[in-house]
């Protein structure tokens, strides 16, 4: 069966439910019954037009969403049999289109600058790019990405859907300047006084760091999954054969799997229960398939001559933490022997882009605006959700906000 029919053959396994659950699942709203539709009738352009409205990455969230706690999660066919694999559908028709855009033919007179070209600049560029504006980009990056590129392991994510998006891109106008970082290239304040509209996304981009906790064995997980992109063998040199992850998010997963891969022996502690993890079940049970264990209900306190003390703790009800707060469990300290800790509890965005500016957000206005009417922020400093479709529509949302309040002539 070639990869048309595979297409045809998944997409006619859908139901066309009345609700569209799936579609509301789908944090961009994508008319997924109707792209099914289109495919079962063997229209891949219709399907990919359609599909294009609301989503202009395929290539990543065909690859990297969390379908199965989102739109295959809500599936109706989840009651009786597999959903639709709506993420391999998704993937399947961005390869079938791969690089493929095209630039209007008559252009806004407006220029636009995105600075970040992660998930949110991307679709930020893209969406203004398509309606004609002169888009220009900047990161701090050799290639596009932002942490899919710097983060996400080769065996999770495959490079060339990058290059993909690198050629649409091209072909739409957009001019990108790498390894250019603001601030040290060039002032914001400069920046915004070139050009008509200016969309920030340069996402998390420092670790949230633990007091306490310092060291030649104590690492944060973005600086490590950093050098598996760049520099593997610097990884391998780096941590000890003995290895405890603290946190369960996708990044905690990654850096785990990562490292079992260099042979060593690596434990996962959470403080909260599978249930409140951040990374999705698939990914967790990834994590747990390839030998690496997960101990809940546990919170390192200290690091000292190659042990580890915890606390167990227990999540009781609180109507100001939804998902109950975290106690201390007293006398039940625990220790753990390991020879490298690694924290992956998150990131934070730093300000450093912002210096020499008065720039402020403004979510009175919207969540994405500034106190400067043609300056937006977007991605992972903004939204609720830190994941790459949230991401996505914020940079779709500031292009359609940036069409509504600056409005130009066509050439």
């Amino acid at each position: 069966m070639d990869r048309f029919q595979e297409l045809i053959a998944e997409a006619s396994r859908c139901l066309d439910c009345k609700h569209k659950p799936c579609v509301v699942a789908c944090p961009a709203g994508n008319d997924i019954p109707g792209l099914m539709k289109a495919l079962k009738k063997g229209d891949f352009s219709g399907a990919k037009a359609l599909w294009d409205k609301t989503s202009n990455l395929p290539e990543l969230c065909g690859a990297l969403c969390q379908q199965e706690v989102m739109c295959e999660g809500a599936c109706t066919l989840n009651k009786v049999k597999k959903p639709v694999k709506i993420g391999e559908v998704e993937r399947g028709l961005a390869l079938l289109f791969w690089g493929e855009a095209e630039r209007p033919v008559k252009t806004i007179d407006h220029t636009h600058l995105v600075i970040g070209m992660g998930p949110a600049g991307l679709a930020n560029a893209i969406a203004m790019a398509q309606m004609g504006y002169l888009v220009d980009a900047v990161d701090a990056n050799p290639r596009i990405g932002g942490a899919i590129w710097n983060l996400v392991p080769p065996f999770r994510f495959d490079a060339n859907d990058l290059s993909s998006i690198e050629v649409k891109l091209a072909k739409l106008g957009v001019r990108v300047k790498y390894n250019f970082l603001v601030g040290r290239d060039a002032a914001l304040a400069d920046l915004i006084d070139q050009y008509d509209s200016v969309f920030i996304a340069h996402g998390l981009d420092v670790p949230q760091l633990v007091p306490g906790f310092a060291g030649p064995d104590v690492f944060y997980a973005i600086d490590l999954l950093n050098r598996v992109r760049h520099s593997p063998v610097d990884l391998d040199r780096l941590v000890g054969k003995r290895v405890v992850i603290v946190g369960l998010g996708s990044v905690a997963c990654d850096t785990a799997r990562t490292i079992a891969r260099l042979g060593r022996d690596v434990q996962i502690v959470y403080r909260r229960t599978l249930s409140e993890a951040p990374a999705s079940p698939k990914e967790i049970a990834e994590t747990l398939a390839e030998g690496i264990r997960i101990d809940v209900l546990l919170n390192p306190k200290t690091f000292n001559n190659g042990i580890l003390g915890c606390e167990r703790t227990e999540l009781v009800k609180d109507d100001q933490a939804p998902r109950g707060r975290i106690v201390s469990v007293p006398g039940s300290n625990v220790e753990i022997a390991c020879d490298t800790v690694i924290f992956a509890i998150g990131q934070a965005s730093s300000d450093a882009v912002f210096a020499g500016t008065e720039i402020v957000l403004r979510p009175d206005r919207s969540p994405y605006a500034t106190n400067d009417p043609n300056v937006f922020v977007g991605g992972d400093r903004v939204i609720k959700e830190k994941r790459i479709v949230d991401a996505m529509v914020s940079g779709i949302e500031v292009a359609r906000l940036i069409w509504e309040e600056c409005r130009c002539d066509l050439r």
